[in-house]
């Protein structure tokens, strides 16, 4: 995962606040609630872009093997791979 648990945390917090100072949501649950609700939906995201990564590396190895790890090849070849398997999954990528 990209970011640690504690960054993860502020996070949450930062759009928990500014949705609230902007009265986006209206809550109808306790605050300190709606941010561990917020830090599990991030999370989750994270999760599912790492899974994706792993299934886009593991099928790049083994039907692109003549591609080197890192280079420009295999990055346009991962983007594409990646974008296709998020779709597939309903995921959409930032």
């Amino acid at each position: 995962m990209r970011l640690s648990e504690e960054r993860i945390a502020v996070l949450a917090r930062e759009v928990c606040d500014r949705l609230l100072d902007e009265e986006l949501v209206d809550l109808e649950m306790a605050e300190s609630d709606f941010v561990v609700l917020v830090e599990a939906l991030i999370l989750s995201d994270l999760r599912i872009e790492d899974e994706i990564d792993e299934q886009t590396t593991a099928f790049l190895l083994k039907n692109r093997p003549q591609l080197e790890d890192g280079s420009t090849a295999w990055d346009v070849e991962f983007e594409r791979k990646k974008l296709d398997l998020a779709m597939a999954r309903g995921y959409v990528p930032f």
